[in-house]
C-alpha cells in the first residue's frame, strides 16, 4: 500500500464516522402552525352561541378591528361583540365607547355590565389594567383607577407625541423632544432629552416592566433610536444614555416600541422594518419587515415574537423567534385586522373572523 493511501485512508474513514454520528442528531425544531378553528363574528348572535359562564370572562381575549370589538376565549366561544360609531379603547378587563366631547364615559366590563364612569373629557386609553384618559389640548392626561376615577394628572404645555406604560411605570415623550418617566403613583422618575437631531419630536417610546430603561425613536434631520437606563431606584436618580443608533433612512410618523418582558431586548419600528437590541450587550439586529408596524406581540412560551405590519391592504404577520432569528412570515388582504396571543395560541382577527392557531415546534 503506497504512503498516499496510508495517509487519506485514515481522514475518509474519520469523516465517514463523524458524518455517521452528525446525521444521527435530531435536526433543530421548526415553529409551525396549526389550524384549530375560525370564527365568523358576521353571523353571530347571542341566542345562537351557548351562554357565557361567570369563569369565561376571567381569561376573556379582546379584540378590535375597524368600528367592532368585542371578548371571545380560547375555545372559539364569543362573549361579547358591539358595533361602535365614532372611538372606542377596549382592554382584557373593560372597554369604553366615547365621541369627541363625551362628559362621562363608562367603563363597560367584558360581559356588558357598567363598572365603573370616567367623569372627565378625553380620549381614554386601556392597556392590560391601566386605565388612562388624555385631556383636551393633547399636552396632559391623567391615570385613572379601575372605577374610572382620576387617582393623579400631569399637566403640560407640550404636546404628547408618544406614551406607553408598563407594570412599574409610564413614559411620555414630547414634540419638543423632552422624555417624562413616572412611577405609578406620579412621581417623576426620568426627564431628559435624547437629542442629536434638527427637530427633537419623540415619535414612539417604550418603558421596561421595572422602569430600567426607556427607549425611544426620536428626530427628523439625524433621527436617532435611544435606550437610556436609570442608574438607581431613588427619584431623581441620573439617567444616562446606554445605547443610540442614527438612522439612515427616517420615519416621520409615530412608532411602535416594546421591551420583551425579561427586559432583555427592545423592539423598534424603523424605515427598514423591525431593529432589536439586545439590552446586555447592546447588539442590534435588523429584521426587514414590509409596511407599518401595528403590533408586536410575545407568545406564551416566551420564544417567540408576533409582528402584525400593514402596507395598503396587506397585513402581514411576522415571526421571530429566540428575539432575533426570522422565522417567516405570512400575509393576507384585509379592511382591518388584529392579533392576540394566549399561551401557546396566536389568535388572527380579519374583516369579521378571527381563527385562532396553534403554535408548535417539530
Amino acid at each position: 500500500m503506497s504512503k498516499k493511501v496510508k495517509i487519506i485512508a485514515p481522514i475518509f474513514i474519520f469523516l465517514a464516522i463523524l458524518y455517521v454520528i452528525l446525521s444521527a442528531l435530531p435536526l433543530s425544531s421548526e415553529i409551525q402552525f396549526v389550524p384549530v378553528w375560525t370564527i365568523d363574528l358576521e353571523s353571530y348572535t347571542k341566542s345562537e352561541v351557548p351562554k357565557a359562564e361567570p369563569q369565561d370572562f376571567e381569561n376573556a381575549i379582546s379584540f378590535k378591528m375597524g368600528q367592532t370589538l368585542g371578548y371571545f376565549t380560547s375555545d372559539g366561544k364569543i362573549l361579547n361583540y358591539i358595533s361602535f360609531p365614532y372611538k372606542a379603547t377596549v382592554s382584557d378587563d373593560s372597554f369604553s365607547l366615547y365621541g369627541t366631547s363625551s362628559q362621562e364615559i363608562p367603563i363597560i366590563s367584558p360581559a356588558g355590565n357598567k363598572i365603573g364612569n370616567i367623569g372627565v373629557t378625553g380620549f381614554p386609553y386601556f392597556t392590560q389594567d391601566r386605565k388612562f384618559i388624555f385631556l383636551p389640548g393633547g399636552s396632559s392626561f391623567s391615570k385613572l383607577n379601575e372605577n374610572g376615577d382620576v387617582e393623579w394628572k400631569y399637566e403640560g404645555f407640550t404636546p404628547i407625541t408618544a406614551f406607553s406604560s408598563s407594570k412599574s411605570g409610564i413614559v411620555a415623550g414630547f414634540a419638543n423632544g423632552t422624555v417624562l418617566g413616572f412611577d405609578n403613583e406620579g412621581n417623576l422618575t426620568h426627564n431628559y432629552n435624547p437629542g442629536g437631531s434638527n427637530y427633537e419630536v419623540i415619535l414612539g417610546a417604550a418603558i421596561s416592566d421595572s422602569s430600567k430603561y426607556i427607549a425611544t425613536l426620536s428626530g427628523q434631520g439625524g433621527q436617532r433610536f435611544v435606550i437610556s437606563k436609570k442608574s438607581s431606584s431613588d427619584y431623581g436618580a441620573h439617567t444616562s444614555i446606554v445605547f443610540y443608533k442614527s438612522m439612515e433612512k427616517e420615519l416621520n410618523h409615530q412608532v411602535l416600541i416594546k421591551f420583551s418582558q425579561d427586559e432583555k431586548k427592545v423592539f423598534y419600528n424603523n424605515a427598514n422594518g423591525i431593529g432589536i437590541v439586545n439590552c446586555q450587550n447592546f447588539k442590534n439586529t435588523e429584521i426587514p419587515i414590509n409596511g407599518r408596524i401595528l403590533s408586536i406581540l410575545e407568545s406564551g412560551g416566551k420564544n417567540e415574537i408576533f409582528v402584525l405590519s400593514k402596507e395598503n391592504r396587506t397585513y402581514t404577520v411576522s415571526v421571530i423567534e429566540s428575539f432575533d432569528a426570522f422565522a417567516g412570515s405570512f400575509s393576507f388582504e384585509a379592511d382591518s385586522a388584529c392579533i392576540a396571543v394566549k399561551d401557546k395560541s396566536l389568535f388572527i382577527g380579519r374583516d369579521g373572523k378571527i381563527s385562532r392557531l396553534d403554535i408548535i415546534h417539530r
